[in-house]
């Protein structure tokens, strides 16, 4: 699987159209610092101020539980298992630019609002998903930015997830050294698995 395929594969998940900012990260390969990975447990729920380039410790402990909703744990492990909320924080606070740090900052404020409102954080995992879900098709204006960032986070968790290097190495192709291109392959050949990037 090549960075085209992850971003239509991204699209294709969520719905909607890559943003043009997620679709240059990924195309240029950009992965979040190595000081970040060792500082950083999965354990962590809530962050220590120094560790997050983006996000304040506060949103932080609400981007980590609804990374999981989108992702969850199950025979593959959760977006927060392989580190995607401290690769996703990374890269909103050193890869992207001002115009989309304000723009996706703003319309997180909105979807921070509209999760406090709905109680997501004491809600079940059902009811979280149901949260989210009529969110993301609600034709309501009032919500149109909290729809917004959903959708943009969404993309992130899932491109960030799909590159991750525990899930290339154990759910995925991994080749790291390529050799040989060969356009025309039966599935049998490569037990049925997409290609890592």
């Amino acid at each position: 699987m090549n960075r085209r395929e992850v971003l239509r594969y991204t699209a294709w998940i969520t719905g909607s159209a890559i943003s043009a900012s997620l679709a240059s990260a990924i195309l240029s390969g950009c992965t979040e610092q190595k000081s970040d990975k060792k500082t950083a447990t999965n354990a962590d729920s809530t962050a220590n101020s120094s560790i997050l380039h983006f996000f304040t410790p506060e949103q932080f402990s609400l981007v980590t539980p609804l990374a999981d909703v989108i992702l969850p744990r199950t025979d593959s492990p959760s977006a927060t298992d392989v580190n995607v909320h401290f690769r996703l924080d990374a890269m909103l606070g050193q890869v992207f630019d001002a115009n989309y740090q304000t723009t996706f900052k703003t319309q997180w404020l909105a979807l921070e609002k509209y999760l406090h409102q709905q109680q997501f954080l004491q809600l079940s995992t059902d009811a979280q998903v149901e949260s989210l879900q009529s969110l993301e098709l609600s034709q309501n204006d009032d919500t149109a930015s909290a729809q917004k960032a959903l959708i943009e986070f969404k993309q992130h968790v899932i491109a960030y997830y799909l590159t991750a290097e525990d899930v290339a190495k154990t759910f995925l192709n991994y080749l790291p050294i390529p050799v040989t291109y060969k356009p025309c392959i039966s599935l049998d050949d490569v037990n049925n698995k997409a290609w890592a990037l």
